[in-house]
């Protein structure tokens, strides 16, 4: 039986309570990770990770949300109630406590800090185990979509209703083609007040058929155009599981639609934990 420990990432990257946002977030973009832990020393004292930078500040209270994310620290972001495995856990407990719990990392301590194991980890080891199944032999069918025309506290709300924390964007009409997805890391990233405006430029004629000249600009709400990943990468339902799993790791995303003509369904982490916390070694 793999243990946790054979698959976790260490050494972690961690900030204590009193940095500020902006240094957690500076880490996360130089390191190319999604999650840092909190600590004094060896002691743990939390988890910070891009969803919580993106959630908790447009949350906070005003005078939070107007304040600039060097004057705020961590530990009004973080997460302090962590759930921790041991080295010698095993990786069916692990996948059986990510989906419990609708986490996405768990810190591997015994009397100090050991190592982190995400779903990022997971999945890298359901690409090395070897699985016969489908994307459609463990896809949900459960896929939650916006126009592109959404704007962002409406694309929040929208996650918040139906309990995800992304979405498919497409171009018009429930028929129309897939432009992109939007996660709510997605959102924290690209900017830390989801009440934020985007300048667009107005222009009008002198005279039918003359060159327009600059009138000036107005303000209008970021859209989820603004901020979506795109071009979408899909899947089918005959696409090879570990192939659709190898996909995810390439592009670091945590869903792919499933497309075969028309939108079916999504193939996700948590479809390869189910398996996982399902599966005998």
């Amino acid at each position: 039986m793999t243990e946790v420990s054979e698959i976790m990432t260490a050494p972690v990257y961690a900030v204590s309570p009193r940095d500020n946002v902006a240094r957690a977030r500076n880490l996360m973009l130089r390191y190319g990770v999604s999650r840092l832990v909190v600590a004094e020393g060896n002691t743990l004292r939390g988890i910070v990770t891009r969803k919580d930078i993106g959630s908790r500040l447009s949350q906070a209270e005003p005078q939070w949300r107007r304040r600039p994310i060097d004057q705020i620290p961590v530990d009004l972001v973080a997460t302090h109630d962590v759930f921790t495995v041991k080295p010698d856990a095993q990786i069916q407990d692990v996948a059986s406590t990510m989906l419990c719990h609708d986490i996405s990392g768990l810190v591997v301590y015994d009397s100090e800090i050991r190592g982190i194991v995400t779903k990022h980890d997971m999945v890298k080891y359901f690409t090395l185990l070897g699985s016969p199944l489908r994307v459609g032999d463990m896809m949900s069918e459960k896929v939650v979509t916006v126009s592109r025309h959404h704007t962002i506290n409406s694309v929040i709300d929208i996650m918040a209703e139906n309990g995800v924390d992304r979405v498919i964007v497409r171009d018009g009409g429930p028929a129309a083609a897939y432009a992109g997805m939007v996660t709510l890391d997605d959102l924290g990233f690209a900017t830390m007040d989801f009440r934020d405006t985007k300048p667009i430029k107005e222009a009008h004629r002198m005279v039918q058929g003359g060159p327009k000249m600059l009138r000036g600009f107005r303000e209008a709400m970021m859209v989820a155009e603004d901020v979506m990943s795109t071009p979408l990468v899909s899947v089918n339902r005959g696409t090879k599981a570990l192939d659709a799993a190898k996909l995810m790791l390439e592009h670091n995303y945590d869903m792919l639609p499933v497309i075969d003509s028309e939108l079916l369904g999504e193939f996700s982490v948590e479809s390869i934990l189910k398996w996982l916390s399902e599966a005998r070694e």
